[in-house]
């Protein structure tokens, strides 16, 4: 499995937290499988699972939860095309991630 894959499926999968967690846990085994690139796989599970423990036992609107999702399909696209570029690039990209999702994603 690779992160396009991971991606992929969540993109194309529903904006429920079920969908949420699966990604954080796909991109903690990306992590195992492929440690050269964990720092961006980190910051994609990690907002996939702050969302899952914050919503996971609420009821959120779907206009909220598609934008939720929206927000990290966004993330995975970076990602994505961080992994096709040298690693000089993939570790800025993981700061910009990390720094958008921690300054500009205060709801979850």
């Amino acid at each position: 499995m690779n992160f396009k894959d991971i991606a992929d499926r969540f993109e194309h999968g529903n904006s429920g937290s079920e969908s949420f967690k699966t990604l954080f846990k796909e991109s903690f085994l990306a992590m195992q499988s492929d440690p050269e690139n964990a720092g961006l796989y980190f910051v994609i599970g990690v907002a996939a699972r702050a969302y899952v423990n914050t919503y996971e036992d609420q009821a959120v609107s779907a206009e909220f939860a598609d934008r939720a999702k929206a927000i990290i399909v966004g993330y995975n696209a970076q990602v994505c095309q961080a992994l096709a570029a040298d690693p000089a690039t993939r570790f800025r990209v993981a700061s910009e991630v990390a720094m958008d999702y921690e300054w500009k994603v205060p709801h979850f």
